[in-house]
């Protein structure tokens, strides 16, 4: 029996997103450098365990699109949480957090620093300290990374599998 399961991305626009989507769909070919804004939403689904399918929700990251966030994450069971792994970024991350913590309060969230392989990139760790929530570091463009991101999602996910098996 299949099980389905929905994880929804949020973070502020250009943090990779889309980009960690198209990664962990096997669409490699689309991966891009360039920015492209998405309008509203994205989507993509992974199978995890052979019986587990998720359901990846982007939620558009620009500030006219923060008005359906809420909805958008109704029913996920966990939020990841998407960040350009600079200081300014980070700290806007950790306003959206406060901003939407009744939304996913009793949600599991992580956050991915992402673009760790730009100059001027927070460690982790240091991520990890100013967000509160588990951090884990990407270069989301990166092909070699698709299995650390499934690790990331199915290791996110592992109770519920595991309860629902």
């Amino acid at each position: 029996m299949t099980r389905y399961l929905k994880v929804a991305l949020m973070g502020s626009g250009y943090a990779g997103k889309s980009t960690l989507i198209r990664l962990l769909t096997d669409k490699t070919e689309k991966l891009q450098v360039n920015y492209q804004p998405t309008a509203g939403m994205d989507c993509g689904t992974i199978t995890l365990d052979g019986s587990t399918k998720v359901s990846l929700v982007e939620m558009g990251g620009q500030s006219h699109f923060e008005f359906m966030w809420a909805d958008l994450m109704k029913g996920s069971r966990m939020v990841v949480v998407v960040t350009e792994s600079n200081p300014k970024a980070v700290l806007k991350t950790r306003q959206l957090l406060q901003k939407y913590k009744k939304d996913i309060d009793g949600i599991q969230i992580i956050a991915i620093a992402n673009k760790q392989d730009l100059p001027g990139s927070m460690k982790p760790e240091s991520v990890q300290d100013l967000l509160g929530v588990p951090t884990y570091g990407m270069v989301a463009i990166d092909p070699k990374q698709r299995l650390n991101g499934y690790k990331l999602i199915l290791n996110g996910l592992k109770d519920l599998i595991q309860v629902a098996a």
